[in-house]
């Protein structure tokens, strides 16, 4: 991302002639930059601080006119002084309380920019998720995904996440990215389109944060807001959908609700002034959010309700937020960004009682996590960016930093030094103990986790009359270390017997066990002389993941004339991704991504904007797709002969009987980085065309329309249909009796692909080119097409709003990197089941998941008087489009020569799975629509400045509508009783209360 998108730009045009040069002077902190204009009266200043500005024509050193203009990070401003007239004597700030109507006509980007004082009047949750559903051509993603929004039509793992020109998108999953405290926002740029070289990586969007910073003002406040439980509405019960398969079930109470309750409180305080007049600033946030969440946590299916059936959740995160800025002089800066997102949880489970409704008051078990499962993001952050005016025509930009997160997983009770135990009573030696000391029973995620990443940039702009050339290379370095789960404790002891038919031991002859033949016992004596021994199993997929990107852009901006803008663009990318022992195993050197945007002032006076943009995007894959598909997991068993157990029933004595043994040669290792993906594989990759206007209808009034045409070309997934290698080997006559076969490989589908493959299985490849027709897979196909309309009213007269209303189709055969179609949403990105096998992609073409065919969104804010605001925030947006995923018959049959997932497939609607039909994707209707309406009262009383207190109502008419349904028809080839069951809704009608102070010391 180019720096310039973490500051902004200021330009006007005035008679030729009438002015020599133009000063912009920062109203908070009395930076100044000093421009020429050229021949024809134009000028035009970049990497400008977002903030208040007061800008001076002069000629010949007098002053011929002075305005005001606010400037927006990644935009233009327009500095108009046909009505402007200069600040009164002694004037310091100016307070910007509403946004200019005026069209800017410097860029054609597509999406919307929110500044800290729109948010504050607005009733949106505090988190830069909800800002970013404020934007057209963005819908919320699939609920089961912890983070990431759907824009554009693009997966949620499809979007880029900046703070401060810094990037913050989740390094591993590339699901959402790092928050800060919601007060250190000064504005929030949403993406969705036409966005030019500088931008990549991203085929859904772009989410770039701009903080505030320090001032010659200095000022100080606090805030704390509660959210109730009290009131908060009942949460909507789960009830088995009425599908008449079940009479038992159907209509019937699946999982109660009603008893869930959740309480909010957030607390934060600020600080920002000069450390030095004029010099350096600082600015200081801190922030506290608490959740206190319980919840029946089983259904009236479960068989845990005893133990686990009703979860309390207490998640605390504490954010923090640090900036200093040095304007060394006029024309070099520094500045410093420190951030922290650190969020914490402690889960008790105890059992509980659908019949009485009665919680346990006994704990049964209890977790402690920090950036846990739990939690979608978070870490630390530090950045350093220099911005420096070398010349009048040429700046330099430069950042640096890095972003760390550590994963804390800690089950109460839990030693990590105590393997698990379990001995069936048989299997017991009398007058020894048994049982485990190890609370923590099965897999659970490694504690002590880490992901960094480390982020280099350099961007240059040149000015070369009527051509702005801008140039920019960046490098990003990602590694996730001891990712994954493991066997809690690190291992399992199965106490085992051997014995004969008749229940005598067994210990004359060798035992086989797992494939591992154990030697006779009876030479060993003791408990082994009896038949008893034990195994020891190790399982875990920890391992390191490694991945990398670089990028190159060059894009010349050209003046054509007065007013048309044309800026063309090409951008290289490169990425990696590594394995455990930093082996690249995927390498993408050379992506070329052409951009080219147009912008046409048609009246001259930024009053009427046609704009434009052809482009090509391309998305990495994250670090995440390492762990199962290019690294080791281990998978071990080894046997012992033992004496005794200690008192947490770990064997004592051992003598070691065998040596390690993996049934699927799991032993740790990496698998071979030269058979885990296809050779020299394309990008993925979408190309996007989009055409707009704006027009001023009146001082008070913008309209604007926009057509957006999105087509995926290239994807990256996994396939793991063996069929296509063993008929190679069949007609090529390779000898496969070494053959270990062919597991999952990453590659483009519906291309042609080239692998390698040890058909020998003794590192000698064999290099095999498998056509499309071969592979079996269609190309990819996703397009996204959209309607955009706007309206909106500047805020004048008291009163803001806007309206903007979205005709979308997003259809086609996959959903990009993610699948939600799953009844929970499968969490390997990039790795999915989509493209496992071809019978998979029987009737996958379709309506997607992310397909809103209508949205409204309007919100805006009135002034009642100057101590009452009244904000609305209203979405109105068309149901998900209802799929149903059931077994195959095809792949089902007898005799079938390949893989089956079972209910997986398109198939659905038979009495049994054999009797299934083709039902293809998104044709049996959608849910229903989603109606929200969120209010807010704000008072401001005037006999105290500073303060501020208010109530938000969120969804106040309790539109619990349905997001998201089980899909899933079958159950092996069975029929399913939870099939179309409910299992997202959009959260109850809830109220916060805030009490806020904010002073400033003139």
């Amino acid at each position: 991302m180019a720096q310039s998108n973490a500051s902004g730009v200021a330009y006007g045009k005035v008679a030729a002639g009438t002015a020599d040069t133009v000063t912009l002077r920062n109203n908070g902190t009395n930076a100044t930059r000093t421009a020429t204009l050229d021949a024809n009266g134009n000028f035009r200043v970049t990497s400008l601080p977002i903030g208040i500005y007061t800008v001076t024509l002069t000629k010949g050193g007098a002053t011929v006119g002075t305005t005001q203009v606010e400037v927006l990070a990644g935009q233009g401003v327009e500095a108009d002084f046909a009505a402007a007239a200069a600040p009164a004597a002694g004037t310091a700030t100016v307070q910007v309380s509403g946004r200019r109507n005026r069209i800017d006509v410097s860029n054609s980007n597509n999406g919307a920019t929110f500044t800290s004082r729109e948010l504050a009047r607005l009733p949106v949750g505090r988190s830069v998720e909800s800002i970013v559903q404020l934007a057209p051509n963005t819908t919320r993603s699939d609920p089961s995904y912890p983070a990431g929004p759907s824009l554009g039509g693009g997966a949620a793992s499809e979007n880029s996440y900046y703070i401060n020109g810094m990037t913050v998108t989740n390094s591993l999953t590339q699901l959402g990215g790092m928050e800060l405290p919601y007060g250190a926002i000064e504005q929030a740029q949403i993406l969705t389109g036409g966005f030019g070289a500088e931008f990549g990586r991203s085929t859904g969007g772009i989410i770039n944060i701009t903080t505030k910073s320090g001032t010659n003002v200095w000022e100080a406040g606090g805030y704390a807001s509660i959210t109730p439980k009290s009131t908060r509405a009942k949460y909507r019960d789960q009830y088995y959908s009425n599908t008449g398969a079940f009479p038992r079930t159907d209509g019937t109470l699946f999982q109660r609700r009603e008893d869930n309750e959740l309480t909010e409180k957030q607390y934060a305080a600020w600080v920002g002034g000069p450390i030095i007049e004029d010099k350096v600033f600082m600015y200081a946030a801190i922030e506290q959010n608490e959740r206190d969440q319980k919840l029946v946590n089983g259904s009236t299916a479960s068989t845990t309700l005893g133990s686990n059936g009703f979860r309390e959740a207490e998640t605390t995160t504490k954010r923090y937020f640090g900036k200093l800025d040095w304007n060394i002089n006029d024309n070099h800066r520094l500045e410093f960004t420190a951030i922290g997102d650190l969020p914490e949880s402690d889960l008790t489970y105890r059992s509980y009682n659908y019949t009485t409704r009665e919680v346990g008051a006994n704990v049964a078990s209890s977790i402690h996590q920090e950036f846990g499962p739990f939690h979608a993001n978070g870490g630390k952050l530090n950045s350093l960016r220099y911005i420096g005016n070398i010349t009048e025509d040429l700046t330099v930009n430069v950042l640096y930093g890095k972003m760390k997160a550590d994963h804390i997983y800690v089950p109460t009770g839990y030693d990590p030094s105590i393997l698990q135990v379990t001995a069936s009573p048989e299997n017991r030696a009398p007058g020894l103990s048994y049982v485990g000391g190890q609370r923590v029973s099965g897999s659970i995620p490694y504690s002590g986790a880490t992901d960094e990443v480390t982020s280099k940039r350099l961007d240059l702009e040149y000015k070369l009359g009527n051509h702005t050339l801008r140039a920019g290379l960046d490098n990003n370095k990602a590694a996730s270390m001891n990712a994954g789960d493991a066997y809690a404790g690190g291992g399992l002891w199965t106490y085992l017997r051997a014995t004969n038919a008749d229940g005598s031991p067994q210990i004359t002859r060798p035992i086989s066990d797992n494939g591992v033949v154990i030697p006779a016992l009876g030479q060993y004596g003791g408990l082994a002389g009896q038949g008893y021994y034990v195994s020891r199993t190790i399982v875990s997929t920890v391992s390191d993941a490694f991945s990398g990107q670089d990028a190159q852009y060059l894009e010349d901006r050209w003046q054509a004339t007065k007013d048309l803008l044309v800026t063309v663009g090409v951008r290289r990318e490169g990425f990696y991704n590594a394995n455990q022992d930093g082996v690249k195993y995927i390498e993408m050197k050379n992506q070329i991504a052409p951009r080219l945007n147009v912008a046409w002032d048609v009246n001259g006076d930024s009053s009427f904007k046609i704009y434009g943009s052809a482009g090509r995007y391309t998305v990495p894959i994250p670090s995440l797709v390492a762990l199962r598909g290019a690294n080791g997991s281990q998978n071990t068993t080894q046997y012992f002969a033992y004496t005794g157990t200690d008192a947490n029933g770990q064997p004592t004595g051992i003598t070691q009987l065998t040596g390690l043994g993996s049934s699927n040669n799991e032993f740790g290792q990496a698998k071979d980085p030269k058979t885990v993906a296809a050779q020299d594989m394309k990008p993925a990759y979408q190309d996007e065309i989009t055409l707009g206007l704006e027009r001023q209808l009146t001082p008070n009034y913008n309209f604007g329309a926009k057509f957006t045409y999105r087509k995926l070309r290239s994807t990256i997934d996994d396939t793991c249909d063996y069929r296509p290698f063993d008929a190679y080997a069949a007609r090529n006559n390779i000898d496969t009796s070494n053959y270990a076969g062919f597991g999952c490989a990453t590659f483009n589908p519906g291309e042609d692909n080239d692998f390698l493959v040890d058909y020998a299985g003794n590192g000698t490849y064999t290099e095999v080119h498998l056509s499309k027709e071969e592979l079996g897979f269609d190309k990819p196909k996703r397009t996204y097409a959209a309607l955009d309309f706007f309206l909106e009213h500047a805020f004048r007269d008291g009163w803001y709003a806007k309206v903007n209303y979205t005709l979308a189709r997003s259809r086609g055969n996959t959903e990009g990197q993610t699948l939600s179609d799953t009844a929970t949403a499968q969490g390997d990105v990039a790795a999915t089941q989509t493209w496992d096998y071809p019978e998979l992609m029987v009737g996958a073409d379709g309506l997607l998941p992310n397909d809103r065919k209508h949205q409204i969104k309007a919100f805006g804010f009135v002034e009642v008087t100057k101590e009452i605001n009244v904000g609305a925030n209203l979405l109105l947006a068309s149901g998900r489009p209802r799929s149903c995923l059931g077994a195959s018959p095809i792949t089902s049959a007898v005799g079938h020569d390949g893989p089956n997932y079972n209910s997986a497939s398109r198939y659905c609607l038979g009495a049994t799975g054999e009797q299934n039909v083709l039902v293809p994707r998104g044709t049996l209707g959608r849910l229903p629509w989603e109606k929200t309406l969120d209010l807010n009262v704000t008072y401001r009383p005037a006999i105290v400045d500073g303060l501020s207190l208010r109530v938000d109502v969120f969804n106040v008419f309790n539109d619990q509508s349905i997001s998201k349904v089980n899909e899933r028809y079958n159950t092996g080839l069975a029929r399913y009783a939870q099939y179309e069951m409910p299992t997202y809704f959009t959260a109850p009608r809830a109220a916060r209360f805030t009490v806020e102070y904010n002073k400033r010391f003139n």
